[in-house]
């Protein structure tokens, strides 16, 4: 038992690692306003997590990499809360449902799907609720800053959901085959 929580932390980890490589180093930055957003792989890494490892080391992995990449950055280090649980979402659901029962190639894709979506909502709504009902911005320029940030939202999601069914078809054999994954 403690050896599989060992090996459980250690994935977080490494996923995490990941995340927050793949957000920061892999990214095109868009200014928007007086902000920026970003196209970048991050999202790939945290829809992977739930699929390999499910809804909680996914999540956490997800929620924790991408909570340091905006600990790294004064602009968004504020909202590094709101970023662990947005991105914890996206892990978590792409998790719970490839894990439900025996996963399948078609439930990886609609898990992934479900999870880049279920982020996209969750930022989406955390801009609304900053620049409008926060900031009181005119609802033309939250309308501008939203159509933004879902391009790009929706660029990233649509990147995420193919790669990382791509990369879990890849590289869930080898994990089995070294027996860091379970049969289910």
């Amino acid at each position: 038992m403690k050896k599989n929580k060992v090996r459980e932390l250690a994935f977080i980890g490494v996923m995490a690692a990941l995340v927050f490589v793949t957000t920061n180093f892999l990214s095109i930055k868009i200014p928007v306003g007086a902000g920026q957003t970003q196209i970048h792989m991050g999202n790939v890494m945290c829809i992977l997590s739930g699929l390999l490892f499910g809804p909680v080391s996914g999540g956490l992995a997800s929620g924790i990499g991408s909570m340091f990449v905006d600990l790294m950055n004064p602009a968004w280090a504020p909202e590094f809360w709101i970023t662990f649980i947005n991105k914890f979402v996206m892990g978590f659901v792409a998790g719970l449902i490839s894990h439900m029962g025996k996963q399948t190639k078609v439930k990886n894709i609609v898990a992934a799907v479900c999870g880049a979506v279920s982020y996209v909502i969750c930022y989406l709504t955390k801009n609304y609720i900053q620049e409008a009902i926060l900031m009181k911005q005119p609802m033309e320029t939250v309308k501008a800053i939203l159509l933004t940030k879902a391009a790009t939202s929706f660029t990233n999601a649509m990147i995420a959901m193919v790669v990382s069914v791509i990369l879990f078809n890849l590289l869930q054999p080898a994990l089995k085959r070294a027996h860091l994954l379970q049969d289910k």
